[in-house]
Formats: C-alpha cells, structure tokens, sequence
C-alpha cells in the first residue's frame, strides 16, 4: 500500500482500509502488489505444509469526508461516504464470483488508461444501501499466466454471455459460458454464472 502512496486508514479484522489519494491507478497498482506480495507468501506456506490464504479486495473511487468522529470517550480519525460504503461490498462481492480483485464503474473511468490492465465485466448488481444497479468490474492481472491468457482469450465471450444473461435470454448466456469454461474450467464467475443459468 504504501509504495504507491497509499495511507492505512484502519484495521478492521482481518481487513485494511487504505486511502490513495493521488490516483486511482495507484490503487490498482497497490492493490496488485498486495496479491503478488499473497501468491510469494503462499509459496512459503505451501513449503512449511500449510494451506494457501486467499484474500478479497474492493476499490471504489469516490469523494470521502476526512475527520475526527466519536465523543468525548473515544475519538478517531477516519473517512465516511458512500464511497467508503461502496468498497466494502466489492470486497465481499469477491468472495460470492470467486475472485480476488473487483473495482466499481467509478474506478475504471477514473483510470488514466484503463487497457494496461486486464478488466472484464462482471456484474450488474443493485448493493446494499444503494438505489441503482452498480456494473462492477474484475481484474486478474494477478491471475496465474495459464488463467490470465484463458480469461482474455474468452472475454468477449465471456462478457456476452453477461449481456444475454442480464436481459433473460438464458439459453444463449449458457451456450457462451460453456464455451468458456471448455477454454477456462477454474473461471470461477464463468462456473457461477452458469449455476445460476442451469438454476
């Protein structure tokens, strides 16, 4: 996080709140040194017997208000906004397609040149506390090289398949997603989109 001008905001659990308030490639950038930082780790894990983590990250660009809250007990600095809100659903939405990297809609249009990294189209998802639909966005830079080249070889196909399945013409969402996973089998959204077709 740090290396790419990022400020620790707070633990909280198992997780880190982090600012980047110079850009938001910045944060995609940290964000993607976290997750190669994960797979040396994991390599280490492996070695000592012990079983691989896995983490979730969440990234939303936004305007947040910067202060002091609580009362005269207990006091901290923190941010709050929607935008805050809005990171820590993509960070749970991770967990639910299987992936470890998704950005909201504001992110990827505030990136300066969104094709230096790989990004496809994930969901259309209306989250808590908000009124509309949020389109939200993958990236697997971090992917292992077999998965990233499978993922980009079928993206087309894969965000497609997204397309027909949000209007309701199941039959050819599911063709292209089974395509995909011929191409892709541990494309972890791919499976969980067509578990819902079959649904």
């Amino acid at each position: 996080i740090v290396p790419f001008r990022g400020l620790i905001d707070k633990y909280i659990g198992d997780a880190i709140m982090a600012l980047f308030p110079e850009s938001t490639d910045d944060a995609v950038q940290g964000a993607l040194a976290m997750l190669g930082r994960l797979e040396i780790y994991n390599k280490g894990r492996a070695r000592a017997g012990y079983r691989p983590i896995q983490i979730g990250i969440g990234v939303n660009t936004g305007i947040v208000m910067l202060g002091t809250v609580g009362g005269i007990g207990r006091m901290e600095g923190t941010v709050i906004s929607d935008a805050v809100n809005l990171a820590s659903r993509l960070e749970q939405m991770s967990k639910t397609y299987g992936v470890p990297f998704l950005i909201s809609e504001h992110t990827l249009h505030s990136l300066e040149d969104p094709s230096r990294y790989k990004i496809r189209f994930l969901a259309r998802r209306r989250v808590k506390g908000k009124q509309e639909a949020q389109s939200v966005y993958e990236v697997f830079d971090a992917d292992p090289p077999s998965m990233r080249a499978a993922k980009q070889r079928t993206r087309k196909r894969f965000e497609e398949a997204l397309a027909f399945y949000f209007v309701g013409d199941i039959f050819r969402a599911r063709t292209r997603l089974v395509r995909c996973l011929e191409e892709a089998p541990d494309d972890a959204p791919a499976r969980f989109y067509l578990t819902r077709c079959d649904e």
